[in-house]
């Protein structure tokens, strides 16, 4: 299971804290100016329908008061009727007969219903004639009120409104007056039909019903506003309220498409949300530098300590706050410090411990070397003197086995000589490297017949004393596994100095070996191995089965020249 990292949550916690401020500030405020903008929707719809309200009960109420007069007035009165609210009028008695009449609509008729209804009634006040209460064929708004005929009976005058004078006033569509482009105000009767044309539906007047819930309401008496659909069933934004007109039960709805009344409420939820993407990717960079800044050094300490975990000291990390992490890093620098002195300190302690021991090889060799040639090696020869002054006196019968122990202790000093020289060549203390080099590479050639080439030359005095022996040793012990295990019939040995490094190789054509089968158990390349780290210097294990094997060594002269640990 991948883990996340401490950038990647801090990312995702700062921007989920940082989007959820914005959604819920955003949310709250789109909230608040919906609300708002719906309460000046209301207010202005409310405005309008009032406004439009008070000009229909003024103009029926100069109406009602124009008819009182004409009643009160002579018939010759009548002919002078204002035209530009009239249409015509008509006079009948109780019966209904019509005993005088002016109007351009001939089809104009009152069912006899209402004419008694009208006698009947007590009181002189006028009222207005409802579109209803004309005949179904020729419907029109009238003014009813009674008057006394000349024979004394009360007969009734209806003076008829021109058609459209009421839609003149609901139907203005001027955007600027409040109702925008889909607002609209209507009338309708108790009957729930339309009272006033529809700016949506053709032929809406007395034909189109209205049962939507303002205008149940406003029959009840409640005038107020209300979110709900119209008799388009669009949903709107509704005022409403009864108007006060006498003889009439009409209510009026000033109405607007709720979706062009939240349009700027809509527009600025999209600038929010666009605003919220913005603040969002810029809340997530400045996220994401600020994260990296403060999980860099946490980051670093953690590479540090996976390091440290391997088994390497790491550098020191570069303290970039004061604050705790710069604290914390501060302490893994000290206590790095402290692992790398104390690491330095075991270094050349077993540094120490590794020249002691070679030099303790060494020293032991030089004796071992002193021992054979002063030693056993003398005694030997003098051995080898008395035999040869014993040859005279020898019988002839022993002649030959006499000679065989003389040649017997030639060969013994031989190899005497030979083993004093391998532990301690006395032409490395006397000539230096490279003749010491050849000698021993001449020694192989002469007695294991391997051919061993010796190329490259090194400057007189380049090493001290222990550098050299050294350098000596690890090319002695290369030489002494190829002749022992490799099988080879050649060997190259090639020195060659240039920038400041001491190349060294051995190479030879045998059967090679698997490295990786080797490691920990091959003494001599242990040997040669802690030869050149006293050096410091580099060795490569080049070999393959049946490709042979080739040893390159690379040692720096400019610190072979001031290490004290190895100077001569």
């Amino acid at each position: 299971m991948k883990r996340s990292s401490l950038t990647e949550k801090m990312i995702l916690y700062f921007l989920a804290l940082g989007t959820g401020c914005i959604i819920i500030t955003g949310f709250f405020s789109f909230l608040t100016a919906r609300k708002a903008l719906l309460a000046r929707t209301y207010d202005q719809l409310t405005s309008v329908r009032l406004t439009r309200q008070a000009s229909v009960e003024s103009f029926f109420a100069e109406r009602l008061q124009e008819i009182a007069y004409f009643a009160e007035s002579g018939e010759k009165v009548m002919d002078h009727l204002p035209s530009a609210n009239y249409s015509g009028y008509l006079l009948c008695d109780q019966k209904g007969k019509v005993l005088l009449t002016k109007t351009a609509d001939a089809c104009f008729s009152i069912p006899r219903k209402v004419i008694s209804k009208e006698i009947s009634a007590r009181g002189p006040m006028p009222r207005i004639l409802d579109y209803s209460e004309a005949t179904d064929s020729c419907r029109q708004l009238g003014i009813i009120a009674p008057k006394i005929l000349a024979n004394g009976d009360t007969g009734i005058l209806v003076m008829i409104l021109k058609p459209g004078l009421i839609d003149a006033m609901m139907l203005e569509v001027n955007p600027d007056h409040g109702l925008g482009h889909s607002g609209e105000t209507y009338l309708v009767g108790h009957d729930h039909l339309m009272r006033s044309r529809s700016r949506f539906i053709e032929g809406s007047l007395m034909q189109t019903r209205v049962d939507t819930d303002p205008v149940k309401l406003a029959f009840e008496g409640t005038n107020g506003i209300l979110q709900t659909h119209d008799y388009r069933g669009v949903e709107v934004l509704s005022s409403f309220g009864e108007i006060n007109l006498p003889g009439l039960q009409w209510v009026m709805l000033a109405e607007l498409d709720y979706k062009e009344a939240t349009a700027s409420v809509y527009g600025l939820r999209n600038n929010i949300i666009l605003l919220s993407l913005f603040t969002a990717v810029a809340l997530f960079i400045l996220t994401y530098t600020i994260s990296k800044r403060i999980t860099r050094p946490l980051k670093l300490l953690k590479d540090a300590v996976a390091e440290l975990g391997e088994g390497r000291l790491p550098n020191a990390i570069a303290v970039e706050s004061d604050d705790e992490t710069g604290e914390l890093t501060e302490a893994f620098n000290s206590m790095t410090v402290r692992l790398r002195e104390k690491e330095e300190a075991l270094r050349t302690e077993r540094i120490n411990s590794t020249r002691s021991a070679i030099d303790g090889q060494d020293k032991e060799r030089q004796r071992l070397s002193r021992e054979l040639h002063d030693g056993i090696g003398q005694n030997i020869i003098g051995i080898r003197l008395r035999l040869t002054a014993l040859e005279s006196s020898v019988p002839e019968h022993l002649k030959e086995e006499f000679h065989s122990v003389i040649g017997i202790t030639d060969s013994l000093t031989d190899e005497v000589r030979a083993t004093s020289t391998a532990l301690m060549p006395p032409t490395l203390a006397e000539f230096g490297l490279m003749p010491a080099v050849r000698g021993i590479c001449a020694n192989i050639t002469d007695t294991c017949g391997i051919r061993v080439n010796v190329e490259g030359e090194v400057p007189a005095g380049l090493f001290g004393r222990k550098p050299v022996l050294y350098i000596f040793r690890i090319i002695q012990e290369a030489l002494h596994n190829a002749v022992r295990h490799s099988g080879a019939d050649k060997i190259d040995v090639g020195l060659q100095f240039s920038n400041e490094l001491l190349h060294l190789s051995v190479a030879d054509n045998g059967r090679g070996f698997d490295i990786s089968a080797c490691q920990g158990s091959g003494h001599g390349l242990i040997n040669m191995g802690e030869r050149v780290n006293l050096l410091r210097g580099t060795m490569e294990v080049i070999t393959l089965p049946g490709k042979g094997t080739r040893i390159n060594v690379d040692i720096p002269v400019n610190k072979l020249q001031y290490d004290k640990i190895i100077s001569g």
